[in-house]
């Protein structure tokens, strides 16, 4: 069965070129990241925002996390039913409340049912048909933790980096994915918490079985790799790997 990952967006935090902010759909039920315009771009691929089953968070960049009262605001008053999974690292769900709360009081005042999943690396959790495995990676410090996961979705088994340098948990992510989709957030800038086109993501895809697909986000439109089973995701896309 084809994994089917739609981009709503695929830029880095300064939407360089237009880009949308990256953030994608798997099987249009299971939302990773929460960028700022992900209500807008969820009703530009077609997909009911009420439809969406878990949103998964990598860390709490506002590229990555902004997005989620605006989600928040629909479905409490655009007639969601059915509980939502919101999946991140710890301080998830306090963060979510505090600015919600702020930037539209009430927000949480009869809630329908939030199912908060705080996770650090090791831990796992499964919510219908999607099994996520996060890892700690390397990004900023500062934060609470930062994740990306292991995947799998009938049957199909894919990664996510999220936002992180190179570093061993990418590389083994790398190793264990059909499909990865990697960060890349320049072509050559030496950002020290981040991936680049020219020296780090030809490490990755070389770390990755022969079949498997890479798929690059967070990126610039100057990212245009000449790597084997290699793309790079545009905005509203659907992919079927």
């Amino acid at each position: 069965m084809a994994l089917e990952l739609t981009f709503i967006g695929t830029g880095n935090a300064f939407a360089p070129g237009g880009l949308c902010w990256n953030g994608f759909l798997a099987d249009r039920r299971f939302l990773f990241e929460a960028p700022p315009q992900a209500l807008m771009s969820l009703h530009h691929v077609a997909v009911d925002p009420n439809a969406i089953e878990v949103v998964v968070l990598s860390h709490h960049h506002g590229d990555h996390f902004l997005g989620l009262p605006s989600l928040l605001l629909h479905w409490k008053y655009q007639g969601r039913s059915t509980p939502v999974t919101i999946v991140g690292p710890p301080d998830t769900a306090r963060l979510a409340r505090e600015i919600g709360e702020i930037v539209y009081p009430g927000l949480f005042e009869g809630e329908f049912a939030i199912d908060w999943r705080e996770l650090r690396g090791g831990e796992s959790v499964t919510v219908g048909d999607l099994t996520l495995e996060p890892v700690e990676v390397e990004h900023d410090d500062r934060l609470s933790l930062s994740l990306g996961f292991r995947a799998r979705l009938d049957g199909r088994d894919f990664g996510y980096t999220g936002d992180s340098r190179l570093c061993d948990a990418v590389l083994d992510l790398a190793r264990t994915s059909e499909v990865l989709v990697s960060e890349c957030a320049s072509r050559a800038d030496p950002i020290p918490i981040h991936m680049n086109l020219l020296d780090d993501i030809p490490q990755v895809q070389a770390a990755m079985a022969p079949t498997a697909r890479l798929i690059l986000t967070h990126v610039t439109p100057e990212v245009q790799p000449d790597l084997p089973r290699t793309l790079v995701a545009r905005d509203y896309q659907t992919y079927r790997v």
